[in-house]
């Protein structure tokens, strides 16, 4: 971005960024330019809108050219912000954590839903797999009476999961570190629910992820390392020994479906449901145990 005048205005500055994005293939140019300098500014981008004519000072200008160059480097919107929107709720987030996606509040929504359904107080619920909290986190907050433990291998993850909960002022989550995959149980010997959006990527599959995702959001939190598949067997080969349970439902990859229902049939559950995302794609399982 090449500075064209001695100050710029908001109006001028949003431009040359959006076409700037453009030409780098950023997704969504415009809006990424408008975010990144409502943030600099510490604005609203509506509050942007009316205020167009307003000129940058050297040292926002400076601040943004710099969050130009990480967006143009395919660093993650999210990232640089530090914090994203999932259900409504502000979420913190960084590089030690995935991004929640538009794509799991459906699981979200549909745990709402199964609970409010089942007409039961006290629901209990374990999320395999944290990350930020955002999943147990919504939960708690949209579903008050409930009892959610928030487990994760990373204890970074967990600490920023913690700090989420404690901004959004939920206080029925208990985060506990926990390596699901070295496990002989659940930390817990009844639950009601267990949710997970667990690592599904397989290792053929991870080169094929856009960059901003492989290169900057954590591997232990996006593959097994393996086939997709390793989190679901581990999972249902627990719940299929010894833990008391009532559903599973779990985020997954829609290349690995019959793989997946393949684990679930193995190990001896036949009430399965397969719901479909906005793209029609298959996206959550849900096993009536």
């Amino acid at each position: 971005m090449k500075k064209k005048q001695n100050t710029w205005k908001v109006i001028d500055i949003l431009k040359i960024t959006t076409d700037y994005f453009k030409d780098k293939q950023i997704e969504n140019p415009r809006l990424n330019a408008e975010q990144l300098l409502a943030h600099v500014l510490d604005l609203s981008r509506v509050q942007l809108y009316v205020q167009f004519e307003r000129p940058l000072s050297s040292t926002e200008v400076s601040l943004f050219r710099e969050l130009i160059r990480r967006r143009a480097a395919n660093e993650p919107l999210q990232y640089i912000l530090g914090e994203t929107e999932f259900m409504g709720l502000n979420f913190k987030v960084t590089p030690a954590t995935l991004i929640p996606r538009p794509e799991t509040e459906l699981l979200v929504e549909h745990i709402i839903e199964t609970v409010k359904n089942s007409k039961n107080e006290n629901i209990s619920i374990i999320d395999i797999g944290t990350g930020s909290g955002c999943i147990a986190i919504s939960l708690a907050h949209y579903l008050t009476d409930c009892k959610i433990i928030a487990t994760d291998i990373s204890q970074e993850a967990l600490n920023l999961a913690k700090n989420n909960a404690t901004a959004n002022k939920t206080n029925n989550v208990n985060f506990l570190k926990h390596d699901i995959l070295m496990a002989s149980k659940f930390p817990v010997d009844s639950i009601d629910i267990i949710v997970s959006n667990p690592p599904y990527i397989s290792v053929a599959e991870m080169n094929d992820l856009p960059n901003e995702i492989k290169n900057f959001e954590p591997e232990v939190a996006l593959t097994d390392n393996k086939n997709g598949i390793l989190f679901y067997d581990k999972i249902l080969s627990l719940i299929d020994k010894d833990l008391k349970c009532k559903f599973v439902i779990m985020e997954m990859n829609a290349n690995l479906k019959d793989q997946i229902i393949n684990i679930a049939t193995k190990y001896g559950f036949t009430d399965l449901e397969i719901i479909t995302d906005l793209n029609n794609l298959p996206r959550i399982l849900k096993i009536r145990v």
